[in-house]
């Protein structure tokens, strides 16, 4: 069986693109859902709010709600925490049974799913290599420096986000699940799959057009807490419009064209996903962002004084 181990926040459409995407070759879908945030603030249960939405994959999902969250610790273990909550949904499964183990966003490419499951190895990891998107399914990180936790493996020309990874059951180390997600691309049962799907990253909610909610709400509720401060959170959609990384790393994104690279079922219902498709930027609208973001930096710095003098 093949079973396909999913945490989630809020990412309404992009859920229900994995599952068309995946359906006909998961057998159970494991959806783990937190009472709270990583960073421990309280969070309404999304799924069970709208589950009626994914009415037809109901009786292949398990959803399992985190709700005794530690408290006093960071948000890092916190995340931890939660996302080994989906043990839960294995209870029955086999030792040689298949796993992956994703963020919602991070889907797997279906035709490589396909013949793995045809020469499913049981005593390898396998980590996929996803083409990542920011915000818009079609504005693309193409530098290769932003690299998942697993960084890459040495040698590979295009380095790419080795985003979901699959193994057996029996693989699943004694301190948790989540392990994985680090697995070492140097381990000798370390086995790198090109061409392993995408990473459609920020493009959370439920058809929320505004790009720059869903940045906030995912940075506030996330485990990386650096990036949650004004400045960054103020430009971070305009970055990505000049196809800087929205966070100020080093990184670059392009515009690219919605293909048949996408998964099919996105181009069969492209008219859904429309919101998420960024349009052609013209050199003279990268003038006026630029123009505006220095201005607004200025404004931020003056509303920073005003506030420090009457705070005295």
């Amino acid at each position: 069986m093949v079973y396909d181990c999913i945490p989630f926040f809020n990412e309404l459409d992009i859920l229900n693109l994995r599952l068309h995407v995946l359906d006909p070759y998961v057998d159970k879908f494991i959806i783990e859902e937190a009472t709270v945030t990583f960073s421990g603030e309280p969070k309404e249960l999304c799924f069970e709010k709208n589950k009626e939405m994914f009415r037809e994959f109901l009786p292949k999902i398990e959803y399992i709600v985190v709700d005794n969250s530690p408290v006093n610790t960071t948000t890092h273990l916190r995340d931890k925490f939660q996302k080994n909550a989906l043990e839960k949904g294995l209870a029955d499964a086999g030792e040689n049974d298949m796993i992956l183990l994703s963020d919602v966003d991070e889907i797997p490419n279906p035709r490589v799913l396909q013949e793995l499951k045809q020469n499913f190895d049981p005593d390898k990891v396998y980590h996929l290599a996803q083409r990542m998107f920011y915000c818009f399914i079609n504005m693309e990180e193409v530098s290769g420096n932003l690299l998942s936790i697993t960084g890459e493996f040495p040698g590979v020309e295009r380095r790419m986000w080795l985003g979901t990874k699959i193994f057996a059951k029996r693989s699943i180390p004694k301190d948790g699940i989540i392990q994985l997600r680090e697995a070492k691309v140097t381990a000798p049962n370390a086995v790198r799959i090109a061409d392993g799907g995408w990473h459609f990253g920020y493009m959370g909610s439920r058809h929320e057009a505004d790009v720059s909610k869903r940045i906030g709400d995912k940075v506030v509720a996330a485990a990386h807490q650096e990036y949650n401060k004004q400045d960054i959170l103020a430009e971070a959609k305009y970055r990505l419009m000049l196809g800087e990384d929205m966070f100020g790393r080093d990184a670059r994104f392009e515009r690219v064209e919605v293909d048949d690279t996408y998964p099919e079922y996105l181009l069969q219902h492209r008219k859904d996903y429309e919101y998420l498709i960024m349009p052609p930027i013209s050199k003279a609208k990268r003038n006026y962002i630029r123009i505006s973001m220095k201005v607004k930096r200025f404004l931020r710095k003056v509303c920073r004084r005003i506030r420090r003098i009457f705070s005295r």
